[in-house]
């Protein structure tokens, strides 16, 4: 069971260490991004601090924060059209989940989470992107329910936008302690 929560101040140093396991296991397994995930670790502390960056965090029943995503009220302007940036939706971003977490689908548990929200807080959408990783691109969508929306380029790669219409997920609360 876990609890997903607004992020505070105090989750500053627990957010940098499961950023810093992730990069680590990332680059153990020679996973491609583990750099990038490792130069965002203060940064990713950083933004759990400060109240006006809508990062949500997922904690166990022990208060242990073992997750962290970004829910921003705002589509990109990139890989999107100005008509889909004027849908009211989530961009689900920087989701991070620690590493000895693996298989109980933390990750999962935070974009599912995010489409149920979307959908009481009367958005339409959830969408999110992900770069050239097949692996990681098939997850999001065989596992979590994604679709392709568009492929564009992105800093000279594939990058794909996907999407989920937001939906009211009962289920959700058998994972869940509570819900914010």
């Amino acid at each position: 069971m876990f609890v997903i929560r607004r992020a505070t101040a105090a989750d500053r140093e627990e957010v940098e260490e499961l950023t810093r396991a992730r990069a680590r296991w990332m680059a153990e397994r020679g996973v491609r991004g583990a750099l990038g995930w490792e130069r965002f670790t203060v940064e990713s502390g950083r933004q759990a601090a400060a109240p006006e960056t809508p990062v949500w965090v997922v904690a166990t029943e022990t208060g242990r924060v073992v997750g962290r995503t970004t829910l921003g009220e705002q589509t990109p302007l990139w890989g999107w059209t100005e008509e889909e940036q004027a849908q009211p939706s989530y961009f689900l971003s920087t989701t991070v989940t620690h590493p000895e977490f693996a298989g109980r689908r933390v990750g999962s548990l935070l974009a599912w989470w995010a489409v149920d929200r979307a959908a009481a807080t009367g958005r339409d959408w959830v969408r999110r992107a992900v770069g050239p990783d097949p692996g990681l691109l098939r997850y999001y969508c065989d596992v979590q329910g994604w679709r392709i929306i568009h492929r564009t380029e992105r800093y000279g790669e594939d990058a794909y936008m996907l999407g989920r219409e937001a939906e009211s997920l009962p289920g959700l609360a058998h994972h869940l302690l509570a819900r914010a």
